[in-house]
């Protein structure tokens, strides 16, 4: 077994987040390790969601419309945006 080293700031954030979630420490860690668990960025989290919700938008029959450029051009509402 690999022995790793971590720092308090490390150690304490790891912690941290077990707590949130009820869990110890190595249970945490072995949920992780299962694949049960995932650490993901935060920011490409929101990014992938955002994507999702523009693909759920652009399927709705609502949105089947187009619209031409000329159309939102002369629209006063759709123009001041």
């Amino acid at each position: 077994m690999n022995q790793l080293v971590l720092s308090d700031e490390i150690l304490q954030g790891i912690s941290d987040l077990a707590n949130q979630l009820n869990l110890s420490i190595d249970s945490l860690l072995e949920q992780i390790v299962k694949g049960n668990l995932a650490v993901v960025n935060a920011e490409e989290l929101e990014d992938l969601l955002d994507v999702r919700d523009a693909m759920i938008a652009e399927a709705a029959p609502e949105n089947q419309e187009r619209v031409s450029w000329e159309t939102v051009k002369n629209d006063p509402k759709l123009s001041s945006v």
